[in-house]
């Protein structure tokens, strides 16, 4: 699985977000099929004690954009997609390493057979653990909350 994914508000509360990624099936020699996620929605976000930790979780809708080369040709389907990303991230500076558990669910389970034996099947239900790296970018001046 690879994804991208960009947020844009507030260090704490919500903003809003965008992800998009690609997952690849690994038995490619039995049906090779490729499955995108696109969507955007919202993240709260809240910080962890004193330190640089956040933790957040999010609601995104989308599409989830199917591909599969098979021995009758390449299929292609579009199905509506919801994600629940819950996030952890540690920052020094404006780098930092992320650590996010992501379910998935997409409307329809998917499966292809051969010669009427079922050869590869995917639940609409999905999940996945991605570590990466994340920058955060200053746009404005942090005003305070409470004036004096």
């Amino acid at each position: 699985m690879v994804l991208a994914s960009l947020e844009a508000g507030r260090l704490q509360g919500f903003s809003g977000t965008f992800h998009v990624g690609m997952i690849v099936a690994p038995d490619r020699q039995i049906i090779g099929a490729n499955d995108f996620p696109i969507g955007g929605g919202f993240v709260a976000r809240r910080r962890l004690g004193q330190r640089s930790l956040y933790g957040s979780v999010g609601l995104t809708a989308g599409i989830l954009v199917h591909r599969a080369d098979t021995d009758l040709g390449v299929v292609r389907r579009v199905d509506p997609d919801f994600q629940l990303p819950l996030k952890f991230a540690w920052t020094a500076g404006r780098v930092g390493l992320t650590i996010a558990l992501i379910q998935g669910f997409s409307v329809r389970a998917r499966t292809y057979e051969r010669r009427g034996v079922e050869v590869w099947k995917r639940i609409p239900y999905r999940i996945g653990l991605a570590i990466g790296l994340h920058f955060d970018v200053g746009v404005g001046r942090a005003r305070p909350r409470h004036p004096k």
